[in-house]
C-alpha cells in the first residue's frame, strides 16, 4: 500500500541521512518517477525534505524536524528487532515482517557490536524445512486455504490430513499449526517437524470460533488423552528438573528426593523419555505403565544378547 510506503520511505531517510532516489527505487521495487512523486506527498504533508546533488547527494529531512521514538526506547526496540530478525528469515519473504523491521530498525538507531541479544527459533535437523513450512502455512492463513500434508502421528504412522489452518504456535521449542484437522473433525495442534508432503489446498470459509475457545478445546483433548504420571528423581538432577518440568509441578521429599507429577500424552515417547534420565530417574505411578517400561526395557536388552 502507498501510505505504508511512505512511511518507511520517511522512516528510511530519517534513519540513514541521505539516501538517493536510485537507492529508494530499488529498495520498493518502483520506478524512479514513483519516488519522485512520493517525495512531493511527503513533502505536502508538511515534512522538509530536502535535497543536494552530485556525489554524496541525496534525499535528507532537514535538521528542524525530528521523527521521534515514540513508542519504545532504544533496547526495547533492539529486543524486538532481534526477534523479528529470526522470524523474518525463518519466514522468508514476506511483506509484513519486512516493513516492520524496516520501520524500526530506521527509527531506533544501533550501535554495531552492540546487540544484546540473539535468537536462533530454527529447528537443528530441519531448519530448511521447517522455514518452507512457515512460508506455506503463513500464506494458507492469510488467504483462508486448505493445507493438506501426511502427518507422522504417535503410533509412528502417516496419515493425511486436511486442515484449515487458525495460526502459527511455537512453544517448548517446537513450532506448530493449530487448525481444525477435516479428517478428526476437531481443532489439533500439529508439529511442524512431523509434517510431510505439505501442500496448499482449495480455498475455504474461515469458521467464526475465537482463538481462546480453540486453545481451550485443544487443552482439553491433549488432558483427555494423557496419563498422569508420578517421578522420582535423585537429589544429583534436582537443581535441573526445571528445564524440563513446570517448578509447580515439583516437589521435594522427605528423603531429599524429588517429586514430579505431570499428564502427559500415552505413548511409545513418553517411555523413551522416561528412560533419557537413566538411573536418576524412576517411574512410581501409575502401576500399568511402570509395567509397560518393564517389559520395554526388557525388549531393548534383547538387541544386546550377543
Amino acid at each position: 500500500m502507498r501510505v505504508n510506503r511512505l512511511l518507511s520511505m520517511l522512516l528510511i531517510i530519517s534513519g540513514q541521512g541521505t539516501v538517493t532516489g536510485k537507492e529508494l527505487a530499488e529498495h520498493f521495487e518502483v520506478s524512479l518517477r514513483t519516488i519522485y512523486r512520493d517525495i512531493e506527498k511527503i513533502s505536502e504533508a508538511g515534512i522538509p525534505v530536502a535535497s543536494t546533488s552530485g556525489k554524496g547527494g541525496g534525499y535528507y529531512i532537514m535538521d528542524s524536524y525530528n521523527v521521534s521514538n515514540l513508542f519504545l526506547n532504544g533496547d526495547e526496540a533492539h529486543t524486538f528487532v532481534a526477534v523479528m530478525k529470526n522470524l523474518h528469515g525463518l519466514f522468508g519473504r514476506n511483506e509484513a515482517f519486512n516493513d516492520i523491521l524496516l520501520k524500526v530498525e530506521h527509527t531506533y538507531k544501533r550501535e554495531p557490536g552492540k546487540d544484546k541479544l540473539t535468537l536462533n527459533l530454527s529447528h537443528f535437523s530441519m531448519e530448511q524445512e521447517i522455514k518452507a513450512f512457515l512460508g506455506i502455512i503463513s500464506e494458507a492463513i492469510t488467504e483462508n486455504r486448505l493445507l493438506v500434508f501426511d502427518y507422522i502421528n504417535r503410533d509412528m504412522e502417516y496419515l493425511e490430513r486436511t486442515v484449515e489452518p487458525g495460526w502459527i504456535d511455537f512453544r517448548h521449542g517446537h513450532w506448530y499449526v493449530i487448525g481444525f484437522c477435516r479428517v478428526r473433525n476437531d481443532y489439533r495442534r500439529f508439529k511442524l517437524v512431523r509434517i510431510r508432503q505439505l501442500e496448499l489446498g482449495l480455498p475455504f470459509a474461515k469458521r467464526d470460533v475465537p482463538e481462546a475457545r480453540i486453545a481451550e478445546v485443544i487443552e482439553h483433548n491433549y488432558s483427555q488423552a494423557g496419563i498422569q504420571v508420578v517421578l522420582r528423581f535423585t537429589s544429583r538432577i534436582g537443581a535441573q528438573l526445571t528445564e524440563y518440568f513446570e517448578k509447580e509441578k515439583i516437589s521435594r521429599g522427605g528423603d531429599g528426593s524429588y517429586l514430579v507429577t505431570d499428564t502427559f500424552p500415552h505413548e511409545e515417547g513418553l517411555l523413551k523419555f522416561i528412560l533419557s534420565f537413566g538411573k536418576e530417574c524412576e517411574l512410581l505411578e501409575p502401576r500399568g505403565l511402570r509395567a509397560e517400561l518393564q517389559q520395554y526395557m526388557q525388549n531393548m536388552l534383547f538387541s544386546y544378547n550377543d
